[in-house]
């Protein structure tokens, strides 16, 4: 049921993340107001290394915490407006799994901006990915339930992805093309390759980049889309979720 399961997300967020004996931390870490020639949001993790270009605080939040923006609420003006570049090394010998990398973020954003938060129930729109009628068109990936999904866009309208859960898909859509949450409330947990092929409307062009699309690749709608291509819908609904408020944040020393 949506209603039930629509935020079991934040829920693990909030108590996995605090819990004590599963705390990883980068092993050293630095914060470092953006140049003036970095114009693009960037994320990338290489084996045991964090790095993220022209980020605001209120991107690093939403990546710590697999927020919507609609779920964060509160903080100064320079919540978004401000940029940031991080590069983080992981303790230990290993390659972090995606949630370690989220709890040395958190960690990251306690320490260096302050964080401090409380959660409240909101209503809030969202949409919930299903299976279509027909049953998902997916491929089974070959990867292992350790291995790091690889899933990004290339250019506008196109989300390419690896070894990825639909979760992984309702994060990648609610942080850059639609304008609500995503929850996964297909009941498929296994990991999948698979390409997304759209035309993206007004609401979505801003926040994609790369070139635009030929006139021989001009694809439907993401609603049209992710049903023809993948075998799954997005459907909107209402429910109340967890959000969460900022009590404190500050300015980071320079490094």
């Amino acid at each position: 049921m949506a209603l039930v399961r629509i935020f079991l997300a934040m829920a693990a967020m909030a108590s996995a993340v605090l819990a004590a004996g599963n705390n990883p931390t980068f092993e050293v870490a630095t914060v470092k107001p953006s140049g003036s020639d970095i114009m693009t949001r960037h994320f990338t993790i290489e084996r045991r290394r964090f790095l993220t270009f022209h980020t605001s605080l209120a991107d690093l939040i939403q990546f710590a915490y697999g927020l919507h923006p609609r779920q964060l609420v509160g903080g100064p003006g320079w919540l978004e407006s401000s940029k940031f570049d991080v590069v983080g090394l992981a303790s230990g010998d290993g390659q972090p799994t995606e949630q370690e990398w989220m709890k040395m973020m958190a960690n990251l954003l306690a320490e260096r901006f302050q964080v401090r938060f409380h959660l409240e129930k909101r209503e809030l729109s969202v949409y919930a990915i299903t299976a279509d009628r027909g049953g998902p068109r997916l491929e089974p990936s070959d990867g292992g339930p350790d291995t790091l999904p690889n899933i990004g866009f290339r250019g506008r309208g196109q989300l390419v992805a690896r070894n990825a859960t639909l979760s992984d898909l309702a994060w990648e859509l609610q942080s850059a093309v639609l304008d609500r949450p995503v929850v996964d409330e297909s009941g498929l947990r296994k990991r999948f390759h698979f390409t997304l092929s759209w035309t993206p409307d007004e609401f979505q062009t801003p926040a994609l980049s790369g070139e635009a699309r030929t006139a021989a690749e001009i694809a439907p709608n993401l609603f049209t889309a992710i049903r023809q291509q993948l075998g799954l819908r997005l459907t909107t609904t209402k429910s109340n979720v967890d959000v969460m408020v900022l009590e404190r944040v500050a300015l980071p020393d320079r490094d």
